[in-house]
Order: C-alpha cells, then structure tokens, then sequence
C-alpha cells in the first residue's frame, strides 16, 4: 500500500515538474519576443525545451501524455 502511495506521488510530481518546465519554456519564448527576439535562436530557451523534453520522458513512463502535460501546465499558470 506505501508503496503505490510513494509510486502515485512520485508520477504526480513528475507531471508537476514536466508541467512546470512547460510554463518557463513558454514564459521564456514570451519575454523574448516581447522584446522582439526570436526564441527559437536563444540558447536559453533551447537548454529549457532540451530540459522538457526530458522531463516529458519521464512523465510518459509513468503513463502520462503530452495532453496531460499541457493541461496540467495551464491549470498551474
């Protein structure tokens, strides 16, 4: 019983920290180009999206998608 307990709080925190990630990547893309920069070129976006991607990985092992993340990502903004 601890056990799916620890492993249902460890998923959920892989969710929050991939939706986390999200929410700088977008927050990062928005300053940029706010000060008319392109994101897309800036290594620090691009380290933030690398980083996603990983923790995507992780979040997709425990059994989440890509949609999960997105809307875990909007509830949190």
């Amino acid at each position: 019983m601890k056990s799916q307990i620890d492993d249902r709080a460890r998923a959920a925190g892989n969710l929050g920290a991939a939706a986390d990630q999200t929410n700088v990547c977008r927050r990062i893309a928005a300053d940029l180009n706010a000060n008319g920069r392109d994101h897309t070129a800036d290594p620090s976006w691009q380290a933030a999206v690398a980083e996603l991607h990983r923790l995507e990985d992780v979040a997709v092992a425990e059994g989440f998608d890509v949609h999960d993340i997105g809307e875990e990502a909007a509830r949190r903004r």
